[in-house]
């Protein structure tokens, strides 16, 4: 029974993330990302100024903020540290002027953010918003507040880190893996609010946490591999001079924004699993017979020859593909069509909530139907053009036959 639930998890895996990798593309989130890249360099610049300036307020806590800072931002990019160092120290001589800059730029970049962010996931959700000009504001100024107050926090954890652990391991193996735990940690976090944020759905915890989790050991992987490059290259991006760093930058919120897209693409995708396993019935690419049993367990009922599928007069809540055998379709104790393998029916008191029009009935032993509710078909329909028309086609002869009949 175990084993079972284990192939069936890493069946429907493979499958999420084969869908998400070509929705990715197909939803150009490579463009989406180099927008949304614009935006958080232009947001994030500012806000390091602007958490600077309040928290440094005072002499006494001003250089513990800047390393605070410094350490957050090693965590998540080491290569930044530096300009971290040399700016921040810069920053702090002139509080006033920079809090009156930076107060501008934060909320402005930061709303825009937020605006691209939530457009983007409803996008990735295929879901249109339902929400007012007014409501959409506000649900922007709360999203900047929740990323001001995250990196507030963040950074107040970065100062308690920094006193409590790096003074008591400065050195040795244990105090670097324990760093990289940390780096993961803080990544987790900053993804798992990311999403909580701005998804248009809710998600269960469980598939919230694993998608950050994918999200966060990206990013983290990268950030070495990356650092790891410069490091072995050290005349990488000279061409760009004085502005080097910003270049880095760049590229590494560019990045980060692709991972955070690709998070919400797998996440879309365990929203839907259950039709990602069914279209291919639809598109012909799915042989039940042969694929792995445990994946459409859930969805297959079997009828002996007799057994009634559903009476004339029901309420049609879903309806039904046939994997094996056939099903009669009758009206009045007669016989109006007789479908095989491969074909479905009840589709239509499903689609526009009326009670069936016929009664269905399993013509041979171990008939197998698959099947397939009102959200799961509604999804199919909503991202496969094909699927759509090859219904219609299927309705249309349906209708035809009718009303040749009649």
């Amino acid at each position: 029974m175990r084993s079972e639930r284990i192939k069936r998890s890493s069946g429907i895996t493979l499958i999420i993330i084969k869908e998400s990798i070509r929705s990715f593309l197909k939803n150009n989130n490579f463009e989406m990302s180099a927008a949304l890249a614009t935006y958080g360099f232009f947001s994030v610049i500012p806000l390091l100024f602007f958490v600077s300036y309040l928290l440094g307020n005072y002499a006494i806590l001003s250089q513990t903020v800047t390393n605070g800072i410094e350490g957050l931002v090693g965590h998540l990019f080491p290569l930044l540290k530096t300009f971290i160092s040399s700016e921040f120290f810069f920053s702090t001589q002139y509080k006033l002027t920079w809090l009156v800059i930076t107060l501008g730029f934060v909320f402005v970049s930061i709303m825009s953010l937020t605006d691209s962010l939530r457009t983007a996931f409803l996008k990735i959700f295929s879901i249109e918003s339902e929400l007012s000009l007014i409501k959409t504001i506000y649900a922007n100024v709360l999203s900047a507040c929740t990323i001001l107050i995250l990196f507030f926090f963040l950074v107040a954890g970065e100062i308690t880190y920094s006193y409590l652990v790096r003074t008591a391991f400065k050195d040795g193996y244990f105090f670097v893996v324990f760093n990289i735990l940390i780096s993961l940690a803080v990544a987790i976090f900053c993804m798992a609010v990311f999403y909580k944020t701005f998804l248009p759905v809710k998600l269960k915890t469980g598939r919230l946490i694993t998608a950050s989790l994918v999200s966060a050991i990206l990013i983290i992987s990268m950030r070495d591999l990356f650092f790891t490059f410069v490091q072995s290259n050290p005349n990488y991006g000279l061409a760009f001079g004085s502005l080097r760093i910003l270049f880095f930058m760049i590229i590494w919120v560019y990045y980060c924004f692709l991972v955070i897209l690709f998070g919400a693409e797998i996440m879309v995708h365990f929203w839907k699993r259950d039709a990602l396993l069914l279209k291919g019935l639809f598109l012909q690419e799915t042989d039940v017979q042969k694929s792995p049993k445990t994946l459409m367990k859930k969805f297959i009922r079997r009828y002996n020859n007799g057994d009634v599928i559903f009476q004339e007069g029901e309420q049609g809540g879903s309806m039904f593909y046939i994997i094996a055998g056939s099903v009669n379709i009758c009206k009045k104790d007669q016989v109006i069509r007789a479908m095989k393998k491969d074909e479905y029916f009840g589709e239509m008191s499903m689609l526009v909530d009326t009670p069936r029009t016929a009664t269905a009935i399993a013509a041979e032993p171990d008939t197998q139907l698959v099947t397939i509710s009102h959200d799961n078909f509604d999804a199919i329909l909503k991202e496969n053009p094909k699927i759509v028309l090859s219904i219609l086609k299927e309705m249309t002869m349906r209708l035809k036959i009718t009303g040749e009949n009649l």
